[in-house]
């Protein structure tokens, strides 16, 4: 399936908020007792976000933060419409291509159905606090010669 990146506009907040909120509702709900619109906000950097985009309608969304590093995604959300159909590891093969060089980070819950995606990609969890997990992506090999 074939997806196009643009930057987010303030335009697009409802639909990332709407999309996380239906996404994630339970697993906050079951670790940190709710779902809180003011984290949400504070977290919704135009700068950092990129809309994922199939068949002109927006199917999801990235949120990365490049500066400081190591690099660090923030959110990352597909619609349940394009849930497992490759393109998250499309999404995350790119991203680790474009940051061959730099670690990669991101936090998640340990029950989270992703989480078994980042494994797959390469992501170690680094740091545990309760179901909360830290997971890294460490900078690829270059191999040089001597």
């Amino acid at each position: 399936m074939d997806y196009e990146l643009r930057p987010a506009t303030f335009e697009d907040y409802p639909y990332c908020y709407r999309l996380t909120k239906r996404n994630m509702h339970e697993l906050f709900y079951r670790h940190w007792g709710g779902w809180v619109p003011a984290e949400f906000r504070r977290g919704f950097v135009i700068k950092n976000i990129s809309m994922v985009i199939i068949a002109g309608k927006r199917a999801g969304y990235l949120n990365v933060i490049k500066e400081p590093l190591p690099v660090y995604v923030a959110n990352f959300q597909l619609s349940p419409a394009w849930q497992n159909r490759g393109i998250g590891t499309k999404l995350l093969n790119r991203l680790l291509a474009t940051h061959s060089r730099d670690s990669i980070q991101l936090t998640t819950f340990e029950d989270n159905p992703a989480k078994r995606l980042y494994e797959r990609m390469g992501f170690v969890v680094v740091e545990k606090n309760g179901m909360t997990v830290r997971m890294e992506k460490p900078p690829s090999k270059v191999s040089g010669s001597d």
